[in-house]
């Protein structure tokens, strides 16, 4: 028996094998044909939307890869000549087009080529940016083109465009300031007004004149550059003028320093202590103040006139240093004329001690080392060195003096006329010929004008040359110098710390030399004079020094600073 869901009706099977293909109407080919087209518009918004679920779309409407698509196909379009003609038409044409491109592009994998142009008029439609979107491509268009143009343009273009921009800016300055403002209103002439005019066509540049005022020539040597105070043709007593805060003695002394009428660190030392002692004479407290605060202010202003004038020695610092220190040491209950007194009295003790007694046993003795028929040479002029010649003529020692002397102050002149009202026999030369007389010299006697720390000294210009010869030719040289000329301060050259007299003196030999080419120096711009006051002597040229307490090596300065009792 046969399974009735296998059988077959016979007659079906008949009628369709029979059966003939009908003629199909026109209105049923169409609706078949709009069927298709819209069953394959489904198919394509589906896959479209499978595609963009795995892609970041931005707010355009575009995935990265369509904007980078867009934008390469808007470099490639874009003219440059054109740019701000075409920029519109181009930027709203070139985004349908090559979303049509990228709509392609991305239905490669649809298997359906029929439905194609269905499909990109879709795309076209459906993603259109909008109006907003439109204008935010423009602007990055137009950013583009003119990247393009830099990157066209050589780095010389560029250059020369950068330079017609600033020449523009510039003419355009130079006729605002062309323009005068007569009224309140800032408003123009009209001469003014054409003559800017005819500038900006003639494209003048109007440059203002400049007065060129030619400075006086700084006739300064660099190295000893820290050492000017100022220019020496000025320094003249009608600058310093008179100043209520300045004692009229310290004055006076300022202006004997300024003409270097008084010379010599002794003659300093002492000139200073003398009108130290008359401005305490002369002193008198202001109301509701003390005696020794008020008087040592006065002296800061005194002692700050006097080293304009010329630079403190060493003598004159140490000087004050004691001075000031026995300013703190008065008793306070005392009266204003017994602190006067008791300040004048330790001024005398000082001189006394300090300066006479000291010079008095140094005198004693460098005469225990003089023996007759003795060739002593001395340079330059010294009141120590005087002393002790004319102590030991006295004392009936039988010696000769070798003078020697330098420009420009030639102080040897001074030196040589004493010694010889004192009846001292003398000879007289320049440095120049020290060579020559120091084979027969028996011993060398040198000033000095301070003792370093290092153990070198600090003298008149000149001293270092004669020891370097006197140590050449095996002579004994001793420097004569008291304690109180001692310093802390440590210096190996001439050039960290000096004094520049005036240049001056210098270039002229006497004064009576008025024809001297090299008067005219200030007008010559190749030609600077140096005039330097001291130089240093290494302690290696130096046999010993000579002071009031013994005779000692140049090494023992740290010594005797630090023993030196304190007044």
């Amino acid at each position: 028996m046969a399974d009735p869901s296998t059988t077959v009706d016979a007659s079906l099977v008949e009628d369709a094998a029979t059966a003939v293909p009908q003629p199909i109407s026109e209105l049923e080919s169409l609706r078949l044909l709009v069927q298709q087209q819209a069953a394959a518009l489904d198919t394509f918004v589906k896959n479209q939307q499978s595609v963009n679920r795995g892609k970041k779309v931005g707010a355009d409407g575009l995935t990265k890869k369509e904007r980078r698509a867009l934008k390469a196909g808007a470099e490639k379009n874009v003219e440059i000549s054109n740019a701000k003609t075409n920029t519109i038409d181009e930027s709203l044409n070139q985004p349908k087009n090559n979303v049509a491109v990228n709509s392609k592009s991305s239905k490669g994998k649809l298997q359906n080529d029929s439905s194609t142009p269905i499909k990109s008029q879709v795309k076209n439609h459906t993603e259109s940016p909008p109006k907003a979107d439109t204008q935010k491509s423009q602007k990055t268009l137009d950013a583009k083109i003119k990247e393009n143009e830099k990157e066209t343009l050589s780095k010389a273009e560029i250059k020369a465009q950068r330079r017609a921009v600033q020449e523009a800016q510039r003419q355009a300055k130079a006729n605002q300031k062309l323009v005068v403002t007569p009224n309140n209103n800032n408003q123009a002439t009209k001469e003014n007004i054409k003559q800017n005019e005819q500038n900006i066509k003639l494209g003048k540049k109007v440059s203002p004149k400049i007065d060129l005022i030619k400075s006086p020539i700084k006739h300064r040597v660099q190295l000893f550059n820290h050492l000017y105070v100022g220019d020496f043709q000025e320094q003249n007593l009608k600058r310093y003028t008179l100043n209520k805060d300045i004692h009229p003695a310290f004055l006076q002394l300022g202006a004997q320093y300024l003409s270097r009428s008084i010379l010599g660190s002794n003659a300093r030392c002492l000139a200073m202590l003398s009108a130290l002692k008359t401005l305490t004479n002369d002193f008198r407290t202001p109301p509701k103040q003390e005696f020794c605060r008020s008087l040592e202010s006065t002296l800061k202003a005194s002692i700050t006139h006097l080293n304009t004038c010329r630079p403190l020695a060493v003598s004159m610092t140490n000087a004050l240093r004691q001075f000031k220190l026995l300013l703190t040491q008065i008793d306070t209950n005392l009266s204003d004329n017994e602190k006067r007194s008791l300040l004048q009295e330790r001024i005398d003790k000082y001189i006394q001690e300090e300066i006479e007694k000291a010079g008095e046993a140094i005198s004693n003795e460098v005469n225990k080392k003089i023996s007759d028929n003795d060739i002593i040479l001395i340079y330059g002029y010294s009141s120590l060195i005087l002393r002790i010649l004319v102590d030991a003529q006295k004392a009936g020692k039988k010696f000769r003096v070798v003078i020697v002397d330098a420009r420009p102050l030639l102080e040897g002149r001074e030196m040589l006329r004493r010694l010889v009202c004192a009846n001292i026999e003398c000879s007289y030369l320049l440095i120049n010929a020290v060579s020559f007389v120091m084979s027969r010299v028996t011993k060398v006697l040198l000033g000095a004008h301070a003792l370093l720390a290092n153990g070198y000294v600090m003298s008149r210009t000149g001293t270092a040359q004669v020891a370097l010869v006197a140590n050449s030719f095996k002579k004994p040289v001793l420097v004569c110098c008291e304690t109180y000329k001692f310093c802390e301060r440590v210096q190996t050259d001439s050039f960290v710390y000096n004094e520049i007299a005036d240049p001056d003196k210098v270039v002229t030999v006497d004064a009576s030399e008025k024809s001297s080419y090299l008067l005219n120096w200030r007008d010559n711009n190749y030609l600077t004079p140096l005039n330097l006051m001291y130089d240093v002597t290494p302690s290696d040229f130096v046999t010993a020094v000579v002071t009031e307490i013994a005779v000692l090596p140049c090494t023992s300065v740290p010594v005797i600073l630090r023993i030196r009792p304190v007044e």
